[in-house]
């Protein structure tokens, strides 16, 4: 139901303030006019496809270069001693 089919409440008879001339209820603001309304339409619509387009593009970016460091590991391992020395000095330094 929209609000031309709703009937105006009645009031009482003490102490009423006037309502508009227009017929419309007093806490309900005018309409805007058309050309209003319709600038607000899509406003936002711009900055989310840029917002968009660049959380598609880090997301890309990062898991080609994920896929990219996986290929490469998969294909030539590593040589682990560099950490395995590293970690014998942390347990030096701790005292483990």
């Amino acid at each position: 139901m929209t609000r031309d089919n709703v009937p105006i409440p009645t009031q009482s008879s003490t102490s009423v303030p006037a309502q508009p001339p227009s017929g419309a209820a007093p806490d309900q603001p005018a309409d805007p006019t058309p050309a209003a309304r319709q600038a607000a339409i899509g406003t936002g619509v711009p900055a989310a496809i840029v917002q968009g387009a660049a959380q598609g593009a880090a997301y890309g970016t990062a898991r080609t270069a994920l896929t990219h460091l996986t290929e490469k590991v998969l294909a030539d391992p590593p040589d682990w001693d560099w950490a395995r020395t590293a970690w014998n000095f942390v347990k030096e330094l701790l005292g483990w």
